[in-house]
Formats: C-alpha cells, sequence, structure tokens
C-alpha cells in the first residue's frame, strides 16, 4: 500500500504500511523533543494511519504547532484535531515585528 499525496499537503516520499503502534511512538516522540508545544493535556489515538489529537491546549498558536508536528510525520494519512483551546483570544505574537 503506498501513499499518494495530493495537492493540498507537502509532497512524500512513498512509504509501505506503517502500523499504528509505530506511528504512535513517533508522535509522542515528536512531541516529547519539541520545546514549542505542551502536550501535557493531548491525548493521542491512531487508527489506520489517521492520528487523532483530543484534548486541551493554551492557545491558537498551540493548537496549530500540534497539528503540524504530526503532519510533518512520515506514515501519517490524515490529522483529526478535536482540541480544545483554553484561552482562545490569545495569540502568538512575533516580537520581531512590528
Amino acid at each position: 500500500m503506498y501513499y499518494q499525496s495530493d495537492t493540498k499537503q507537502r509532497a512524500r516520499s512513498p512509504i509501505t504500511f506503517v502500523s499504528d503502534t509505530v506511528l504512535m511512538a513517533r508522535v509522542k516522540s515528536k512531541f516529547m523533543s519539541d520545546d514549542m508545544v505542551d502536550d501535557t493535556d493531548i491525548h493521542v489515538k491512531v487508527r489506520h494511519g489517521v492520528v487523532y489529537l483530543d484534548g486541551w491546549v493554551a492557545d491558537k498558536y498551540q493548537h496549530r504547532m500540534a497539528r503540524d508536528l504530526v503532519k510533518s510525520i512520515d506514515g501519517v494519512v490524515r490529522v483529526v484535531s478535536r482540541l480544545q483551546i483554553t484561552n482562545p483570544g490569545t495569540v502568538f505574537m512575533n516580537p520581531g515585528i512590528r
């Protein structure tokens, strides 16, 4: 089984089937090694290559970063984010931009 990318996603190399257990380990490892996402309240489930994110994140930036991190992992077919935002009014600001 090979994954074909569409124009909405970044191009990926063809891959063979990756088990859900392996994907779960990759997702957790990616979250642990990234300082930008607080994954304390994020629960991950994987089924047939689809990664489900449940739980809470602090703001929209954290939400986007968590989703983008998972999308960057080879073998992930799709990301379904059901993350809730605790501070919906918070916006990430780059202090270098004025």
